[in-house]
């Protein structure tokens, strides 16, 4: 086994985390998608928002096309040790535990706020599985864990759910794909949440099309991840 696939299927297995750093309850996020209001399209990334009846906050759906594989995209997501690279306001990880076998984990992340707003942190529990098809999808909700004591100053997330779909197009063509609902937590005000569920997401993909372009993540080879369009 080369130190690529060490590199991601043992020691990289724990993040899978949505990442969109707002959102939460996205089981609506389908049924309301007819709904949804086209905020951004540009730079090839679309970012739809939209409200529900007893919310005031957004939830949104935001999209993009990459010139990638599935694995390499599903690497640049697993890859916790850079992630604070190209994830806006993420600003450590912290793994907690996680099962290579079965692609589950409980991980720590933290959130820069600008000041004067105060930090955030969440305890995401996820798993990450694969449809026949090839599609990746990574799936997380905020857990409770006696080992993650909440810090002085930082506001625990205990409302979240967010998700991937990594959808294989072609042999190094990967529509990626994530959804959630916008509730950052504390005391902010509801258009700068808004304004959040907006941005980051399209601030995140915008960085990943770039990232993902890192040989390391081009030559990777992920053992929980199969290729459906891979050379045999």
């Amino acid at each position: 086994m080369n130190n690529t696939v060490n590199r991601f299927s043992a020691r990289k297995l724990c993040y899978a985390i949505g990442l969109s750093l707002l959102t939460l309850s996205t089981a609506h996020a389908a049924a309301d998608l007819s709904r949804a209001k086209l905020a951004i399209n540009k730079q090839g990334i679309k970012v739809w928002t939209y409200q529900l009846p007893d919310n005031p906050a957004f939830n949104y759906r935001a999209t993009t096309v990459l010139n990638s594989s599935v694995t390499s995209v599903a690497a640049v997501i697993l890859d916790t040790d850079d992630l604070v690279q190209w994830v806006p306001y993420v600003s450590a990880v912290n793994v907690i535990e996680r099962n290579d076998a079965t692609g589950s984990f409980i991980i720590r992340m933290q959130l820069d706020f600008p000041f004067p707003l105060q930090d955030r942190d969440v305890v995401i529990q996820g798993k990450i599985s694969q449809a026949s098809d090839g599609t990746v999808t990574i799936k997380n909700r905020a857990v409770s864990d006696s080992r993650v004591p909440v810090r002085h100053n930082v506001v625990r997330l205990t409302h979240y759910e967010g998700d991937w779909t990594l959808k294989p197009l072609g042999p190094a063509k990967t529509e990626v794909s994530t959804t959630g609902y916008g509730d950052p937590g504390g005391v902010i005000p509801l258009t700068v949440a808004n304004m959040f569920v907006q941005q980051q997401p399209y601030q995140m993909l915008g960085r990943m099309k770039d990232y993902v372009k890192n040989s390391r993540y081009q030559n990777a080879q992920l053992s929980m991840i199969k290729d459906p369009y891979a050379k045999k």
